[in-house]
This record gives C-alpha cells, sequence and structure tokens, in this order.
C-alpha cells in the first residue's frame, strides 16, 4: 500500500508574520531556512515553537498557527505543508456509477480512457 501526500509549498520573508487555519491534520515541514529559526504558536496553546531547517511539527484539524520569521533573516524561508491525501469512502449510492464503469471497461477494453466517462448528479 502506498500513501498519497499532498504538498503545498510557500515562503515566508525575513519579519513577515502569516496566520494559518489548518482544516485537515498537516505536518509543517522548514525546508530551507539558512540557519533561521520559525517561530510558531497555536492557539489555545500556551507553548512556543521554534523550528530550524528539517525540523518538522505536527498541525491538528481546527488548529489556528501564527508563523513568524526573525526580521534579521539573511533571506526568505521555505515552508511545506504535507497532508496524507484520503479517498473518500463510496457508499451504496456510488454502486450504480461504479458498476456502469466497470461494465464500459470490459466492452471498450484498452480504448477506454479515464475521463471519458460523464459523471451525472442524481
Amino acid at each position: 500500500m502506498q500513501a498519497l501526500l499532498t504538498t503545498t509549498v510557500f515562503t515566508l520573508s525575513p519579519g513577515e508574520v502569516t496566520a494559518l487555519s489548518i482544516h485537515a491534520a498537516q505536518r509543517l515541514h522548514v525546508e530551507d531556512a539558512g540557519g533561521t529559526d520559525l517561530w510558531i504558536t497555536r492557539e489555545g496553546d500556551s507553548e512556543d515553537y521554534w523550528l530550524r531547517c528539517g525540523a518538522s511539527l505536527m498541525l491538528r484539524r481546527g488548529d489556528e498557527v501564527v508563523l513568524s520569521i526573525d526580521p534579521r533573516a539573511q533571506r526568505a524561508v521555505r515552508l511545506a505543508l504535507i497532508a496524507e491525501a484520503r479517498r473518500p469512502v463510496a457508499t451504496l449510492a456510488d454502486i450504480p456509477h461504479l458498476v456502469h464503469r466497470a461494465l464500459r471497461r470490459l466492452v471498450r477494453g484498452t480504448e477506454w480512457t479515464p475521463g471519458d466517462d460523464p459523471v451525472k448528479a442524481a
């Protein structure tokens, strides 16, 4: 089994402060910091976090965090938010569509290509 990850990469300039609302559990990873610390504070958490290049911090769903870079930093800091991509759980309502796609594959063979199946709302 292979885990699928979605990654969002962004940079913060020296002195920049930004707030993030976390909608799904993710790992904040400091990809490139040039020796500069990233300061993180989480709403409702009495701890402050200082991360250097290569360090990570797990963020929970619903977290409100503030990120800050030292204004004396020599260059921007590159960060990545990494989340595991989850496939939605199939429901009974999906069965007719899945059966239709499977039959279509059998009839068309290798000529079938993903995306050629129009999805209709019920």
